[in-house]
């Protein structure tokens, strides 16, 4: 009789024990979510040779802290995890990791640097946690097609063509110069233009260049596109080593248009460079919506002004921002029961989404994930940053 009354007291306990437990965990409970919070991991080049973009997480943070000054998003502040991966693949992969198991973040917004997020791509795949590419170009990070990977800059195979395009855009252009990095990155951006010159225009480059990361002289790159007699020089290069090419470009003098793809800025180049006059003929391919002194542009400047940490803001400041709209309104649109799958069931469902900042409207869909299709060019116009459609110089 005691044996069974112990057995009925335990089975009553529980019963009791499950119910109070069933009704303490709200229905909405997913990893990074709570009842006021949102837990979002923000990774980016902070330090390094590459930190200028370490801008982009600055501009991507102001976004989410002008949302939760506004009230949050459904009832919920988002709180950023930051980690700092210097434009190291191995780096970028710890802190995926690190977000992924040890933060626990509900979704990741991260990298600039291509070959880092090249690098983490197969770790959150594996994970399943949403990403949103923060500034990362490259075709491979979208393609083949991730259904927790978004993609909202322009891709190196646009860019590439773009870029194809807008040097053969002035009249008379038969030849074509191309500098490149030999990784991952550079030939994502070089095979997409090559292609474009064979297919739509019959043309070859006069000369096909490789400039290897961290190189610190660019003479033998310039004397052989001299040599070529190249009208235009394509150049795929990460911002250090653009400056290079230019400043010597500028010495040597090979005066022709180098037209630079969006991992670079005017600014910083000519900085860089060290000589005033070094980026004259440089252009470069330009994701946002106008030039920073342009009123279109002010809303964003104020917000980073008031939010922002990273110092001068530069076009690498405002190119995560786009990005960081898309995950406020589709947070907005999952609604308060929210999970992972509602949010990319809402990215998915962005269709013409108006950032405000960038070139174009970004549209994600449940089979495309690569959100911008096009850009414009930028270049120094009487010593003002002006977009151009066309080749002027």
């Amino acid at each position: 009789m005691k044996a069974r009354t112990f057995v009925r007291w335990i089975g009553v306990a529980v019963a009791f024990v499950s119910t109070v437990s069933i009704v303490s965990i709200p229905a909405y409970a997913e990893t990074g979510v709570t009842n006021d919070t949102i837990k979002i991991g923000l990774f980016g080049e902070m330090t390094g040779a590459a930190s200028l973009y370490g801008k982009s997480v600055y501009g991507a943070e102001a976004v989410y802290k002008q949302a939760n000054d506004a009230g949050g998003v459904n009832g919920r502040k988002i709180e950023i995890v930051r980690e700092d991966e210097s434009c190291d693949p191995s780096k970028g992969i710890a802190a995926v990791r690190k977000l992924v198991s040890q933060d626990q973040v509900f979704m990741i917004h991260g990298g600039v640097c291509s070959g880092v997020v090249l690098a983490a791509r197969p770790e959150l795949i594996k994970s399943g946690v949403p990403f949103m590419d923060l500034g990362a170009a490259s075709v491979m990070i979208s393609m083949p097609f991730a259904a927790n990977i978004f993609q909202p800059v322009a891709t190196t195979d646009a860019v590439g063509r773009r870029m194809a395009d807008f040097a053969m855009s002035r009249a008379g252009t038969t030849k074509v110069a191309i500098i490149s990095h030999s990784d991952d990155w550079g030939k994502s951006n070089r095979d997409p233009a090559v292609a474009e010159l064979m297919q739509k225009f019959n043309l070859q480059p006069v000369a096909d260049l490789s400039m290897e990361r961290g190189t610190s002289d660019a003479t033998p790159q310039v004397l052989k596109v001299k040599t070529s007699g190249a009208q235009v020089v394509l150049a795929m290069l990460y911002p250090a080593e653009l400056a290079i090419f230019m400043r010597d470009a500028y010495k040597y003098g090979l005066q022709v248009p180098v037209l630079g793809s969006q991992g670079v800025s005017l600014d910083d180049t000519r900085q860089r460079a060290g000589n005033p006059h070094a980026a004259d003929n440089l252009y470069v391919f330009y994701p946002l919506v106008a030039p920073l002194d342009d009123a279109r542009m002010q809303p964003w400047l104020k917000l980073v002004n008031r939010y922002g940490s990273g110092g001068q803001p530069e076009t690498f400041t405002f190119l995560g921002m786009g990005g960081a709209a898309a995950v406020v309104q589709a947070l907005k649109d999952s609604g308060r029961d929210l999970t992972r799958g509602r949010f990319i069931a809402a990215m998915n469902n962005l269709h013409s989404f108006d950032t405000g900042v960038m070139a174009a409207p970004l549209t994600f869909t449940a089979t495309d994930h690569a959100g911008l299709k096009t850009g414009s060019m930028l270049t120094y116009v009487n010593g003002k940053a002006t977009v151009v459609q066309t080749l002027q110089k």
